[in-house]
């Protein structure tokens, strides 16, 4: 039997200098909460009764219908983080990403609806603080706030990670778009999200 490695060995593969990185770099890459862009119609659902929310754009640019929302930390290299809160029994609309989508429950309590595109059946869970889903690339997802928007008296607030350098634009369930073209919301020829009177 031959006589282990001492674990000092190979120490060369594992030690590194950091890349540079300035005060001035760093506090680029901080959001004080006050100071995060929010915007009520970052989608197009938004127009539509039961999807009201606001999203505050934390880091990257995610995904929006509105191309003037810009987040606070513009530097995202794999991964776009927003903050959500919705008034009770609001949030989106089922869509999906090109990518995974990770909700983390800050505050309150919130429901995640999937389609499981097998079957055609829609499936719910219910999610509460720190709770936190993985919702795969291409599935159709939904969310809601059991709660209210009120954070000062234990309304919800729900963190969405989205993968990918530059994600793609979502897409939106068929039933969003019967419902939002009866009310006027629809897209321009560039992407964007608009309502029509």
């Amino acid at each position: 039997m031959s006589k282990p490695e001492p674990a000092s060995d190979h120490w060369q593969d594992h030690v590194a200098a950091s890349a540079p990185c300035s005060p001035a770099d760093m506090n680029a890459r901080v959001a004080r909460f006050g100071e995060v862009p929010a915007s009520p119609r970052a989608f197009v659902d938004t127009w539509v009764p039961g999807h009201e929310r606001t999203l505050y754009s934390v880091i990257g640019t995610g995904v929006t219908d509105n191309p003037d929302f810009r987040p606070k930390i513009s530097a995202a290299e794999n991964f776009h983080v927003d903050f959500i809160v919705a008034p009770r029994g609001c949030g989106a609309a089922l869509h999906w990403h090109t990518t995974e989508e990770v909700f983390i429950v800050q505050a309150g309590r919130w429901e995640v609806d999937w389609i499981d595109g097998a079957t055609g059946k829609t499936h719910t869970v219910t999610l509460g603080p720190r709770d936190t889903i993985s919702v795969p690339p291409r599935v159709h997802r939904a969310f809601r706030s059991l709660d209210g928007d009120d954070l000062a008296n234990g309304g919800g607030m729900l963190i969405s990670v989205l993968g990918g350098k530059v994600p793609d634009r979502v897409k939106w369930d068929e039933s969003l778009r019967r419902r939002a073209q009866a009310l006027g919301a629809g897209f321009d020829a560039a992407g964007n999200a608009v309502k029509r009177d």
